[in-house]
């Protein structure tokens, strides 16, 4: 379904939220459910139903193995990585003092001397050069993207030159709100998406979305009125907001697969990275792709934002604020990136978990 430009907000917001049923009522038999995403894991990722299966089967089980681990390794916890082919759960420690205990755990454990949180920790702080384009853990180093021709070089970057690696790209992220420069910023003028369902104190209820599409106290119209306002929002620095939706409008657990089936939404565990990630898009429809790193620092042109997860799902203009899942799991909100389907995708996702915590929301679940 397509709305007119200036109606483009307040269109989806009312194509989403205008279900009747409160947030605890089963979906109608017009609204089938998924209760996995092995279609689409099929047709994005080249597998077999078998593998799909198998492989949603495999990353449950290595989130389990990779909470428990970070628990065992405390402070020389330095992250994971998991194998979508061979399904190995890979975890750096710090410490070779704790490896054994962390292997006896069901993981492979690589020990590494330096963790490379610290290194993206400094580059957060630092003021670097304009053709820098983000950062992101990999491994024992940190990946810095830089513009192709722009002639930076690691001693540029303020941090020691062993610890992180450059990479040129040609392209430079963007976020997906369709804001353009020296136009105005009206809610109802600016396209993104809902993101997940969340509630909070003083019966709050409402959705997550990226912190670029609104301020705080912009209220979001609706063709019988308002819809709801911008109670929290942020950005740069994170990119992420909440808004408080007015009766009669109720949230859901439900993410939509525009195939006529939805996702319920039963917890937010953080999947490791090498994951299968599934994106809900109204650009490019259900999309799946792989979770590539965490703790990912992104200069967009209105700010650097830091702790997004980088992935190679496709978004577009208007997904911004866009749900994306491991599984039932929600996982993270379309801040911005790059691409498109067949030419390769990079897409940046505000992580959930620390907005709700920092908000004091609960993600609905049923």
């Amino acid at each position: 379904m397509k709305y007119p430009p200036v109606l483009a907000a307040l269109g989806l917001v009312a194509a989403v939220l205008a279900a009747p049923a409160p947030a605890t009522a089963a979906p109608s038999p017009a609204e089938p459910v998924a209760d996995d995403p092995v279609a689409a894991l099929v047709r994005d990722m080249d597998l077999t139903e078998t593998e799909a299966h198998d492989l949603l089967a495999a990353q449950a089980v290595a989130g389990e193995i990779d909470a428990e681990a970070a628990d065992i390794a405390g402070d020389a916890y330095a992250g994971s990585s998991f194998d979508i082919d061979t399904h190995a759960l890979t975890v750096l420690v710090t410490d070779s003092g704790v490896a054994s205990a962390v292997e006896a755990a069901g993981a492979e454990v690589v020990v590494i001397d330096t963790d490379p949180a610290d290194t993206v920790r400094a580059l957060d702080a630092a003021a670097v050069p304009e053709g820098v384009v983000g950062w992101y853990p990999d491994s024992d180093t940190v990946v810095v993207e830089v513009m192709a021709g722009s002639g930076i070089d690691a001693g540029d970057l303020g941090v020691p030159d062993d610890a992180v690696r450059l990479v040129e790209t040609d392209t430079r992220p963007r976020t997906y709100g369709q804001i353009i420069g020296g136009r105005p910023f009206v809610v109802n003028g600016v396209r993104c998406t809902i993101g997940f369902s969340a509630t909070g104190g003083r019966d709050a209820r409402g959705f997550l979305t990226a912190g670029h599409c609104g301020r705080v106290g912009q209220v979001l119209q609706g063709p019988d009125g308002p819809v709801g306002v911008f109670q929290h929002s942020v950005f740069p620095g994170r990119d992420g907001a909440f808004v408080r939706v007015y009766d009669p409008w109720r949230v859901t657990n439900l993410v939509d697969r525009y195939d006529g089936t939805f996702v319920r939404v039963t917890g937010s565990n953080p999947a490791p990275v090498g994951s299968a990630l599934c994106l809900s898009s109204s650009t490019h429809g259900w999309r799946c792709g792989t979770l590539q790193a965490r703790d990912q620092t992104v200069t967009y042109p209105q700010g650097s934002v830091q702790g997004l997860f980088r992935s190679t799902l496709c978004a577009g203009p208007g997904d911004s604020g866009a749900p994306i899942v491991a599984g039932s799991q929600a996982q993270g909100i379309v801040s911005g990136g790059s691409g498109s389907p067949g030419t390769g995708c990079t897409t940046f996702g505000q992580e959930v978990n620390p907005l709700l915590s920092l908000w004091g929301l609960t993600l609905v679940t049923s």
